[in-house]
């Protein structure tokens, strides 16, 4: 038995279970990183621009106050403003202070152009990093300069809370994919072995294991259904491989026995002439029954092959049914047998003619064979029918009177030298029906088999 090799967790990295749930882990944690850093962009985007119109909307609050309120509108500003948010300057024209909590105009805002512009070191003397502001400078009708800032602190607090979250999701991220990865691949070798154990006890030579299921109609399930019908079909295959084997063997070893007997018997009696060519006649027909066999399983396996299907052409059932019907007909008349055709025109088949006429011989010889047995040569009938419904296949029916066919020979009838015991002692090999099965299967027509109450009924559905 081949040998079944066990899970070990160095297998996982190669699992495609493993490597598709990477796949889409990095996927994800690349679409949750873009979605978290267009967050923090905009984020940053909308609240500095909320700074910047709070910065022009008390600019313009400023310019309202008159000139001897300007100084106590900053003051008040700066005061009220617990936080120390706020940054202010208000220069007179010759450009001393008069009022704010800036010492100087930051060099940013030296143009006092009245834009808003962004402190990179903060709105004093000195860099404060973690006091970025944004700022403006306003120059007054009378000359003086008003500049106003407002530290930037609460955006950077959103974009570090922004990244926290970004940082937490992205663990969260790998560690779900790395877990999943995980269950997925255990679940997935844990079949795998068990595909394996069965597989092994099958390439041991028990044909009749299958590959296990879980009846969930997963990918695993359906490969699985797939096998176990090939497998079945094997079984059935080698099964007739043997049963044809042993058949063989015993078919043909009585005609060999009588042959063998018949030679030696003519060598040791001696005698003239006329007695050895007698027994040569004898060892020839034995010989030709060997010889018969041996064609009928080369025909079936020529069939069985498939490479016939190159030579498939329309064919016309009714011409071809005619043409057996006036074959067999003499032969039926010659054993007191009634014979009847209905042929009816129907649309033209694609297939092998010589073939399918074969085929309906073979039905027809059985039919007039297992009549007249049942008979004895007074009484029965046979018939033969082609006929088309509308919507449907052609169909050719072969009817008897015979003795029909037991549920149980239905099961067998179609394997290779099964003979029924009226037939035990009338010339035949046995193989008739199975090269009639193997042409419509061939053909991808359907043969059904049942009872005429009495004889039997076989059917061709050809289509």
């Amino acid at each position: 038995m081949p040998r079944i090799e066990r899970f070990r967790l160095a297998d996982l990295p190669r699992t495609t279970a493993f490597r598709m749930t990477l796949l889409f882990g990095v996927l994800m944690i690349t679409a949750v990183l873009l979605v978290l850093g267009f967050v923090y962009w905009r984020t940053g985007v909308f609240l500095t621009r909320r700074l910047d119109d709070t910065l022009v909307r008390e600019t313009e609050e400023f310019l309202r106050t008159s000139v001897p309120e300007q100084s106590a509108h900053i003051d008040s500003l700066v005061d009220s403003d617990g936080r120390g948010y706020w940054k202010a300057l208000l220069l007179a024209p010759d450009g001393h202070v008069l009022a704010g909590n800036l010492p100087a105009l930051p060099p940013e805002l030296k143009d006092a152009d009245g834009k808003v512009h962004a402190l990179p070191h903060g709105a004093g003397p000195t860099p404060e990093h973690h006091h970025r502001a944004r700022g403006l400078a306003h120059r007054l009708p009378e000359g003086g300069v008003l500049v106003l800032a407002l530290r930037t602190d609460e955006v950077h607090e959103v974009r570090e809370l922004i990244l926290r979250a970004m940082a937490a999701g992205l663990v969260g991220s790998v560690g779900l994919a790395l877990a999943g990865g995980l269950v997925l691949s255990f679940g997935t070798l844990r079949r795998i072995e068990a595909i394996h154990r069965a597989s092994a006890t099958i390439m041991a030579g028990d044909l009749s294991q299958r590959l296990p299921t879980r009846g969930s109609s997963d990918d695993f399930d359906k490969l699985a259904a797939i096998v176990n019908a090939m497998l079945g079909k094997i079984e059935g295959l080698i099964g007739d491989v043997k049963a044809a084997g042993d058949n063989i063997a015993h078919d043909l070893r009585t005609p060999l026995t009588r042959l063998r007997t018949r030679l030696e018997g003519a060598l040791r009696r001696g005698g003239d002439v006329e007695t050895h060519r007698a027994a040569m006649e004898d060892a020839i027909s034995d010989a030709d029954q060997i010889l018969a066999t041996f064609r009928a399983l080369l025909r079936i396996a020529e069939v069985e092959d498939g490479r016939r299907r190159a030579a498939f052409a329309p064919v016309d059932p009714a011409a071809l049914a005619t043409a057996a019907a006036e074959l067999y007909e003499p032969l039926a008349t010659a054993q007191g047998l009634a014979f009847a055709a209905d042929i009816h025109p129907v649309g033209s088949v694609t297939g092998d003619a010589d073939l399918l006429f074969e085929a309906l011989g073979n039905l027809l010889d059985n039919a007039i064979k297992f009549t007249a047995i049942k008979y004895g040569g007074a009484g029965g009938a046979v018939s033969l029918t082609l006929r088309q419904e509308t919507g449907q296949a052609p169909e050719l029916i072969v009817r008897d009177t015979g003795p029909g066919i037991t549920p149980e020979q239905q099961n067998m009838m179609f394997r290779r030298f099964t003979r029924g015991d009226d037939a035990r002692h009338t010339p035949g090999n046995g193989l008739g029906l199975s090269l009639v099965a193997a042409v419509v299967q061939l053909h991808g027509f359907h043969l059904d088999v049942g009872d005429g109450q009495p004889g039997c009924i076989m059917r061709v559905r050809l289509g």
